[in-house]
């Protein structure tokens, strides 16, 4: 049983690695230029945001070492 869920996923996986390659192969240059300027930008946010996540967990646990909190 596990084995087939294993090979069914596989090849779901596959046929939709295949078809969103061709779907994305298939864009214009000027839209291709603007996703992958997208995935800078919402890579370095993601960035953005995690640094201040830790930066507040620092702040609050220097906080509650001090007896501040």
């Amino acid at each position: 049983m596990k084995k087939t869920f294993a090979l069914q996923l596989v090849a779901v996986m596959a046929f939709l690695a295949a078809n969103v390659g061709a779907a994305h192969a298939a864009l214009d240059a000027g839209v291709s230029a603007a996703i992958t300027g997208y995935q800078a930008d919402a890579t370095t946010a993601i960035g953005l945001i995690m640094a201040a996540g830790v930066i507040i967990w620092g702040l609050l646990k220097l906080a509650s070492k001090m007896g501040w909190r």
